[in-house]
């Protein structure tokens, strides 16, 4: 949401030099192993074989195929009624060896096709699948906010926080307990960290304008943006003490922090040079350095799980879209095209997949990519949403 703060700050950008064309961004293309399965028993066994296809071909590492030679079979047997399912599951490999043969039990069919499919994806592959994750974001309705939990199915998001005050900027920690955000209630942007054991929030930071959340690896700090008489600057706050500590100190706007997967360094933008850029610098604070000249105006980076990329939000002939390049900022590649406002892009925990925001059906909502193959999967609809967080693979809290 940095994006409306410059705008709103009546910044008139006059740039010249910058390219106005981008390589677009292309399916990895990594062969997928083929896979098939099938369903029977109680009567949500068909719509569970939907879902279980999906969970498949989304992960971008299995697909879907007619039962043949050459490739593992799983036979699912989906019993019991709503509230109390068995999900049984017999999976034979391509020459007919048996690779798995389990059951599953739970309160919801939905998570136990999500459980499976992500040990079906590991199985064959070796590789963490995203089925049982979840998305957290923020909705707006007739002046109303929340913060939503939703899981990669039609079941309806799960209403964690709402509010008739600005709920913003939130995000999940990497050990799946909680997540930071940034609340108006109390008359100024104060950061509030929510416990999904507690169900409750709490706040940890207030005093000026506190927000844009970023979590260590080791869900120890995060990093904020705070905002005094104006000028805006990075910020990390010691969850167990409550300690901040101010990591930049200029007259320039410094705001988006977002952590490297080792934790030691962050990428952030700046407008040190009269316009939104791209920096990185030590975790712990010192000289930046700018990530790349490809842009006129660029914001809220994202750094990936295995450290290689980065993704951003670029204006590019007066839209916003979200761009993907390598960490060492070269070969930079454009992932959306549809919309005039694509902004906050998020990695999946393992990498593979993007979630943000997006205007291009008319409201604006949260989208998920997967890389693979470039496939894109509407999360929500009906309500304006965005600032979406993904959960990592391990759930604390959320649908279960």
């Amino acid at each position: 949401m940095v994006i409306m703060k410059y705008l709103m700050a009546g910044l008139v950008l006059a740039f010249s030099g910058y390219s106005s064309e981008f390589m677009q961004m292309t399916p990895v293309g990594n062969e997928c192993i083929p896979v098939s399965m099938e369903m029977s028993g109680c009567r949500e066994a068909s719509v569970a074989l939907d879902q279980l296809e999906f969970d498949i071909d989304f992960s971008g590492i299995l697909e879907t195929a007619d039962r043949g030679d050459g490739y593992a079979h799983a036979r699912c047997v989906l019993s019991g009624r709503s509230g109390n399912y068995t999900l049984s599951v017999d999976v034979k490999g391509a020459e007919g060896e048996a690779l798995l043969k389990k059951e599953y039990s739970g309160s919801s069919w939905q998570s136990l096709v999500h459980r499976f499919a992500d040990e079906f994806v590991y199985l064959l592959s070796g590789e963490q699948g995203i089925a049982s994750t979840q998305v957290a974001y923020i909705t707006r309705n007739n002046g109303s906010y929340s913060l939503r939990v939703r899981s990669l199915d039609a079941r309806p998001p799960q209403v964690v926080i709402s509010d008739d005050e600005v709920i913003t900027t939130p995000a999940w920690s990497p050990d799946g307990e909680n997540i930071a955000f940034t609340s108006y209630r109390n008359g100024s942007g104060d950061l509030y960290l929510y416990s999904f054991a507690n169900s409750s929030a709490r706040r940890v930071v207030t005093g000026g304008l506190n927000t844009s959340p970023a979590w260590t690896p080791d869900s120890r700090y995060i990093a904020f943006t705070r905002s005094v008489s104006g000028n805006s600057d990075i910020n990390r706050l010691d969850t167990a003490s409550g300690d901040v500590q101010q990591l930049t100190a200029r007259s320039s706007i410094e705001t988006s922090a977002s952590f490297s997967p080792t934790g030691q360094q962050m990428i952030l933008t700046s407008d040190r040079v009269g316009y939104p850029q791209l920096y990185v610098m030590d975790s712990s604070g010192g000289t930046a350095e700018r990530a790349g000249f490809a842009h006129g105006y660029c914001d809220s980076p994202s750094w990936s799980p295995a450290g290689d990329r980065i993704a951003y939000c670029a204006r590019v002939n007066g839209e916003f879209h979200i761009f993907v390049m390598n960490a060492d900022g070269t070969d930079i590649r454009q992932v959306t095209t549809e919309g005039t406002l694509n902004e906050d892009p998020v990695w999946s925990p393992t990498g593979g997949h993007l979630a943000f925001s997006s205007n291009r059906d008319g409201v604006r909502s949260i989208y998920l990519l997967e890389l693979n193959k470039l496939t894109v999967y509407r999360l929500s609809s009906g309500t304006e949403s965005y600032c979406a967080t993904w959960s990592p693979v391990t759930i604390q809290g959320g649908i279960q």
